[in-house]
């Protein structure tokens, strides 16, 4: 019988294979993206000022502050989870579409008290608008997380790359007309728009408005921990801008915001790009409990990542000077000063950023969060010290050293879970 002669199941093979297949399809989307960024920012930064990219940074602090604040955890309690996706998928909806009311009644309030703190009357109207957008994504099918539970990389990766081409595309053409920070703003709701229509159209499950009080519990449970996870996440990411458009202006925070777009972030997506492919994996050798498989998992993902990022950074860190130049233009050479520093700060957040695949896959959320809040105090006041007295320059260079020392309790974290 053809049963019989089968071959044996191999689930090294297997969990090697799905390894490949989500880093590969991720790191193929990270460089689409990280592409169509550039070509975006080659653009838009002949097209409007410093001080206007830095309003926008700013927006997006009120944003990015609230959504973190009201995590939930859906989507990572719904890939941990055992039971199908089909068993959260209605509570998702409702609690997502709560959400996102929720958020964007907060970022009107964060809207007047911004404005007051930065002393820029612009900031009401434009981070009320953009408030449209957690509610409209509030609307996004949740089974979207069924791609990565189930390992299909390319389909999650192609959604997320066509989202970014819409949004992108948008505010390129609006950059036209506007010559604005309305521009970039509008561009994002647009995005939002068509991302809810997206993740509708290319899932044959849909959820219905219907709360199963259990299964809410169940998903806030799992939340507690990934809340505050998700909040020191995001003011690690972003304490930098919050601080700088304080201490330097609006001006040099745009300028800081291209620099990083073109250096940390451009690592940083390299990164998130393996923590997509890899942290179903580790989630699933932990459930079988592949301790052996996961430790060599997690060093083959760590080092194979750390390499590509490397490779690709070193133009930059080579010829800082030629790249300003070509891709921003003789207006932003001030950006040229703080590139190589951010691009060695990059490579250390790609470090930190695999070690939290593995941590949150072991549930080992003590380590993670004691690495965020360190590395959050140490980046506070790196920016505080360092900027007030020597500027930009030194306001990087308190991002950098508050990264490296904070290092080690991610390590260290890592370790723990291996064993």
């Amino acid at each position: 019988m053809l049963v019989s002669q089968a071959l044996p199941y191999n689930k090294n093979v297997t969990y090697r294979k799905h390894a490949i297949a989500g880093f590969s399809w991720q790191t193929l989307q990270k460089i689409f993206t990280t592409g169509l960024s550039f070509g975006k920012i080659f653009i838009l930064a002949r097209l409007l000022s410093p001080e206007q990219f830095g309003l926008f940074s700013l927006v997006m602090i009120a944003l990015g502050t609230t959504e973190s604040i009201t995590q939930t955890g859906v989507n990572i309690t719904m890939l941990q989870a055992k039971q199908p996706i089909r068993y959260f998928l209605d509570t998702a909806f409702v609690i997502a579409i709560i959400r996102g009311f929720l958020i964007g009644s907060l970022m009107i309030v964060m809207g007047y008290l911004m404005s007051h703190y930065y002393q820029e009357p612009q900031l009401i109207p434009l981070i009320t608008v953009v408030a449209l957008v957690p509610i409209i994504k509030g609307f996004i099918n949740p089974a979207i997380i069924s791609w990565q539970k189930n390992f299909n990389f390319a389909k999650d990766s192609f959604y997320a790359s066509l989202r970014l081409l819409v949004e992108t595309s948008a505010q390129i053409a609006l950059a036209f007309i506007l010559q604005s920070v309305w521009t970039l703003c509008l561009g994002v709701i647009i995005g939002a728009i068509f991302e809810v229509g997206l993740s509708f159209a290319m899932l044959k499950e849909k959820p219905v408005f219907h709360y199963i009080k259990s299964r809410g519990q169940a998903i806030f449970k799992n939340a507690k921990w990934l809340s505050l996870s998700s909040l020191l996440n995001y003011l690690n990411d972003n304490v930098d801008d919050f601080l700088l458009g304080k201490i330097v202006g609006t001006h040099r925070l745009g300028i800081y915001h291209n620099a990083y777009a073109l250096s940390h972030k451009a690592n940083y997506e390299l990164s998130k790009s393996a923590y997509h492919g890899v942290m179903p994996i580790f989630s699933r050798m932990t459930q079988d409990n592949e301790k052996e498989r996961l430790k060599m998992a997690f060093f083959k993902a760590m080092f194979s990542t750390l390499g590509l990022v490397t490779l690709i950074s070193l133009p930059l860190l080579l010829f800082p000077h030629f790249f300003v130049a070509l891709l921003l233009g003789e207006n932003w050479l001030e950006a040229t000063e703080i590139l190589r520093l951010l691009i060695v700060a990059g490579l250390v957040h790609t470090v930190a950023n695999l070690t939290y695949s593995l941590i949150i896959a072991k549930k080992q959320y003590f380590y993670l969060n004691l690495h965020m809040i360190v590395s959050l105090i140490l980046i506070v006041l790196g920016i505080t010290i360092l900027g007030k007295e020597f500027g930009l320059l030194g306001a990087v260079t308190g991002i950098l050293a508050g990264r490296v020392l904070a290092l080690p309790i991610a390590l260290y974290g890592a370790k723990k879970s291996l064993n």
